[in-house]
């Protein structure tokens, strides 16, 4: 089944997929990567100081015994992150139809979000540090409207993440919600 199928369950009639997207999966899992080495880097300050006793003398075995701890937990937490990320990152694509801004997701199941053209208020475009560090040309594009507004950090409700070429990706849309707009004019 391609992409645009995807979306038939939850179309109206005479509404028509115009374009689907999907995360960029390189960025989604570096993202993720970089995510667990900086976790990974602030906590081990906890297990050296672990290793120190009272009197101030310092404990092989205690400390040993914390980072092992540690890093027992710190595997499985970012398996059961990395498992999640995948199934998400396998059911998420986004699509623009005629009528509205699509977002198909999920991690065990799949739900669906969308936002009519009418509601849409604003849009927004954000290439993180992440982004710019990685040379992929990957952000995200964030939608707000009335009932889900942009927040100061430009988050929202309604978001292609990770999404390549991201500036072209707006210019595409805004190009279908006018069109869509002159439309209803005539």
């Amino acid at each position: 089944m391609n992409d645009s199928e995807q979306f038939n369950l939850v179309l109206g009639d005479g509404e028509v997929i115009l374009k689907t997207y999907r995360p960029n999966k390189f960025r989604t899992f570096v993202g993720q990567i970089i995510l667990w080495v900086i976790i990974g880097l602030l906590f081990i300050p906890f297990c050296v100081t672990a290793g120190y006793t009272e009197d101030g003398s310092f404990n092989n075995g205690v400390f040993i015994g914390a980072l092992v701890g540690y890093l027992v937990v710190y595997g499985v937490c970012a398996a059961i992150s990395f498992i999640l990320l995948a199934l998400w990152s396998k059911k998420t694509i986004y699509a623009v139809t005629n009528k509205r801004v699509l977002i198909r997701t999920g991690r065990i199941g799949v739900d669906y979000k969308s936002l009519d053209f009418s509601m849409l208020g604003a849009i927004t475009v954000n290439v993180s540090w992440v982004d710019k560090l990685l040379h992929k040309n990957t952000g995200y594009i964030a939608f707000g409207s009335m009932s889900s507004p942009l927040t100061a950090q430009g988050g929202a409700k309604f978001n292609f993440s990770y999404i390549q070429n991201p500036y072209e990706v707006y210019k595409e849309v805004k190009a279908f919600i006018d069109s869509n707009k002159e439309t209803k004019k005539d």
